[in-house]
């Protein structure tokens, strides 16, 4: 899986369902990446649900922890 500036928008568009998110398959992180992932986390929580990503990529924390947004998601 990748999420990145050339799939963003087609991303924004299908947001997950409330719950587990899986990132184990997610094989490259940047900035749209983490846009993308807080965008769907603002959609749940304004629906009154909540994601949780898991086996979220060290890269992935490491970049969400440089940007100071690691406390926007729930990565584990």
């Amino acid at each position: 899986m990748r999420i990145s500036f050339d799939n963003a928008a087609a991303a924004l568009r299908n947001p997950p369902a409330a719950g587990d998110v899986d990132l184990s398959a997610l094989v490259d992180a940047d900035s749209a990446t983490l846009a993308v992932l807080i965008a769907w986390s603002a959609r749940a929580r304004a629906r009154g649900d909540a994601l949780h990503y898991r086996n979220a990529p060290q890269g992935l924390r490491n970049l969400a922890r440089l940007c100071d947004v690691d406390g926007l998601l729930e990565l584990h």
